[in-house]
């Protein structure tokens, strides 16, 4: 029995999204069939284990996750970068319950009436099922992504602040100030949108953990770069990009960096998000 749990361990991790989302759909739809019937019911004389309806819940469950998935992924990209207001979550929330919505009816009017019949539309039915569905809907999807919108408030909070420290001395600098990080000689400087850079104790690797990534990308070993930073963007020899920065520090004519071809596709798609 151990061997096997190990083995699970081993090859299933439950941290991940789709792992954990997934096993908790299964749960839900079979918890939930079970109540939906009298004949479904455990202890009823007539039980019998609901599998249909069972598989038919776990298909539009995931069909709604991926919905949801993809469309906060791509409200992440577009619309999270700056700031995080009600307005833009509540146009998640509405955006994701439309396309839901539209899943909804077509699977009810061809796969129901596939199986069942014409004769199986019921208004009523269709109603009572679909408002159930969208409160599930409306409850859970604001919890299944809570942790990730969290996350992002957090690093785009305007009163968000990076601490930095020096010299035995902490200074806090706000995100929004910070046009991006490079490493020179083994130190670390953040240069500012106003010109000015500020030397730190830290590595660009643990530097890495407190910054947002939807607004940060970790061009190279030496530089980390804030979307608001970017003047110019060229492909030169061998596939690569040099990304010439701003502001131009007072002892540089020039700040420009090097992206190789095996990150330039990376920085390309998070590059066009921004623009």
């Amino acid at each position: 029995m151990t061997v096997i749990l190990t083995f699970i361990k081993q090859k299933i991790n439950f941290s991940n999204f789709w792992v954990k989302t997934g096993l908790i759909l299964i749960i839900i739809s079979i918890f939930a069939n079970h109540l939906t019937e009298p004949e479904n019911f455990p202890l009823h004389k007539s039980y019998a284990f609901p599998w249909f309806p069972i598989i038919v819940s776990i298909i539009l469950g995931s069909i709604t996750l991926i919905i949801a998935y993809f469309n906060f992924n791509y409200f992440k990209k577009r619309y999270f970068v700056e700031k995080i207001t009600v307005r833009i979550l509540l146009r998640f929330l509405f955006t994701t319950l439309g396309y839901i919505s539209i899943v909804y009816f077509l699977f009810y009017f061809t796969l129901n009436g596939l199986i069942n019949g014409i004769n199986s539309y019921n208004l009523y039915g269709l109603l009572t099922g679909y408002s159930v569905s969208m409160l599930s809907c409306l409850l859970c999807i604001p919890l299944l992504f809570a942790t990730d919108i969290y996350k992002l408030h957090k690093f785009l909070s305007i009163n968000g602040k990076l601490k930095v420290e020096h010299a035995g001395k902490i200074t806090l600098i706000g995100y929004d100030e910070i046009a991006f990080f490079y490493s020179e000689n083994k130190i670390v400087y953040i240069v500012k949108t106003d010109g000015t850079s500020m030397i730190t104790d830290f590595t660009l690797n643990e530097a890495e953990p407190k910054i947002n990534k939807q607004s940060f990308f970790r061009a190279n070993r030496q530089t980390i770069l804030h979307a608001r930073s970017i003047e110019q963007v060229q492909s030169i020899e061998n596939g690569k990009l040099l990304v010439l920065l701003k502001p131009t520090l007072f002892n540089k004519n020039t700040f420009q960096i090097t992206i190789s071809r095996y990150k330039k596709q990376a920085f390309m798609d998070w590059f066009e998000n921004k623009m």
